[in-house]
């Protein structure tokens, strides 16, 4: 692209918005065989946006997603910022006392996360001891259809949750009309979107401030890019990265749904699943790190599978 080329920006809710409205019916995301189009989605990102609202949520509210890769990023995610809030992203992978260091840093008051014994737990300790004051619990396979017991626990048991005061459920979030009150940014440069945290290699975990401009800019710089290769509609993406990274939310995420593509959700990384998606289901993008990669092209199955859909890794 040229180095000088307009970059379009705006509103990062409004990436869904116009995919919806242009392939209401295209498949939007696939998690363990059960798909959901885009009317679905934007119908279920509208009542977490209702949900979140009745929480209140709105302009300078922040919502911590503490997530896998599951269809609860994706609807928690753009019904935040639908709803007017700032999302923060928190990795599992945190230590407790860098999860609470977040909270207080970042000033999260209501965090997105599911039943699993590796996350709700962790959270659920830290109402009370910081500024967190509301937990929203989904169901690790609450968007999908009947699933075999290896893949219910394929990161682990789930617990149980008891709900009321500073804990509810994510079907309770959901549970409304959808009817919401639209909050779009004034200024799209200047709005708060994202805070997302560095490594914390160096130091403490510094959240870096991301405005709707900096993601919907990011978003148009890939399309500029891509043009070429990946038409919007008629793209198969495997997402395979956890989405509290950038590089997942832009390229498996935000990028997905402005190109009106389908994610292929995978809680987790297995050579052997990712080849036999690829080649099943025609997978056209799977964006990657080099370990990924390496283990790809060492395993038997590469040489015998037909892989040849693929157009951009």
């Amino acid at each position: 692209m040229r180095w000088d080329a307009e970059l379009a920006t705006g509103p990062v809710s409004q990436l869904l918005d116009r995919t919806a409205e242009a392939f209401p019916d295209n498949p939007a995301i696939d998690f363990l065989g059960h798909k959901l189009n885009y009317r679905q989605l934007d119908e279920l990102v509208s009542r977490a946006a209702c949900g979140l609202q009745q929480l209140g949520v709105g302009p300078g509210v922040h919502v911590g997603l503490f997530l896998p890769n599951t269809p609860h990023y994706f609807i928690g995610f753009l019904g935040v910022l639908r709803a007017g809030g700032t999302v923060v992203n928190y990795s599992p992978l945190d230590a407790e006392r860098t999860l609470a260091h977040k909270i207080e840093d970042s000033e999260t008051d209501i965090m997105l996360t599911l039943d699993l014994a590796s996350l709700y737990p962790r959270m659920a300790g830290l109402v009370g001891t910081t500024r967190l004051r509301h937990v929203v619990v989904g169901q690790f396979t609450e968007f999908c259809g009947p699933v075999s017991v290896e893949q219910a626990g394929m990161l682990g048991p789930s617990v149980p949750v008891e709900q009321g005061g500073h804990i509810s459920s994510f079907a309770s979030l959901l549970d409304n009309q959808g009817v919401y009150e639209r909050q779009l940014p004034d200024d799209p440069a200047t709005a708060l979107a994202v805070l997302q945290y560095t490594g914390g290699t160096t130091g403490a975990p510094k959240g870096a401030m991301l405005t709707h401009a900096n993601l919907t800019a990011s978003c148009s710089q890939l399309q500029a890019i891509l043009d070429q290769s990946l038409k919007p509609g008629q793209e198969r993406v495997l997402a395979v990265l956890p989405p509290f990274h950038i590089y997942a939310l832009m390229i498996n995420m935000l990028f997905t749904v402005r190109l009106g593509a389908e994610a292929y959700l995978h809680p987790r990384f297995d050579a052997e699943t990712v080849l036999r998606e690829i080649s099943q289901n025609r997978i056209t993008s799977f964006p990657g790190v080099p370990t990924m990669f390496i283990g790809l092209l060492a395993h038997p199955l590469t040489a015998q599978l037909d892989l040849t859909s693929l157009k951009l890794c």
